[in-house]
């Protein structure tokens, strides 16, 4: 494997520390409200974006293909700011980010090696059925059947390559809307307080 490609599987695997959004303090120091920092940190990334693919650059661990689109981590960074902004539920950001960040790095070296696409299914549901009962977001049917829902639009929108489109995009937004519409139609499945 090549330094670029392992680059790309280690921030994936280690991105989940961007989800510490959630447990820091708000406003943080100086009164600065948490929301403002990570707004900060987007814009910064977009001026990146936009001067990397206004000359051309192809910053290291891209892919070939990538140096005239938007980059996967900037899409990727898209599909996290839209969970903390739009959506803004952590029972649904945490394990929507954790399945794309640490299972679809899995999917792309399985189907390097032929193996069958169920691990990277079943990988999927682990993750995010282990995510949701850690964090208590639901009862455990409601999370079975909640981490069943989000396996299928995960894995439905891993698979095909959509010009200009990343997965890391797309297996974020697609389960976090699924989610939103799911959680509102059928609840939690916990007593109310």
């Amino acid at each position: 494997m090549d330094g670029a490609a392992t680059f790309r599987r280690a921030f994936h695997l280690a991105s989940p520390l961007f989800l510490s959004y959630y447990i820091l303090q708000d406003p943080l120091g100086a009164n600065i409200p948490k929301a403002a920092v990570a707004l900060l940190f987007i814009g910064t990334a977009t001026c990146i974006e936009v001067a990397r693919m206004a000359l051309g650059v192809r910053l290291f661990g891209m892919r070939p293909y990538e140096g005239a689109r938007v980059s996967a981590y900037y899409q990727g960074l898209v599909g996290l700011a839209f969970g903390l902004f739009v959506v803004q539920d952590p029972r649904i950001v945490v394990p929507v980010f954790l399945g794309m960040a640490w299972v679809d790095p899995l999917a792309a070296f399985a189907r390097k090696r032929g193996w069958r696409r169920e691990i990277f299914v079943v990988a999927y549901a682990a993750v995010f059925l282990g995510a949701e009962l850690a964090m208590g977001s639901f009862g455990v049917p409601y999370a079975v059947a909640y981490a069943g829902a989000a396996t299928a639009a995960a894995t439905f929108v891993e698979g095909p390559k959509i010009p200009n489109v990343d997965d890391d995009l797309l297996m974020q937004v697609v389960p976090m809307i699924l989610m939103v519409a799911l959680i509102g139609a059928f609840g939690t499945g916990l007593a109310s307080p």
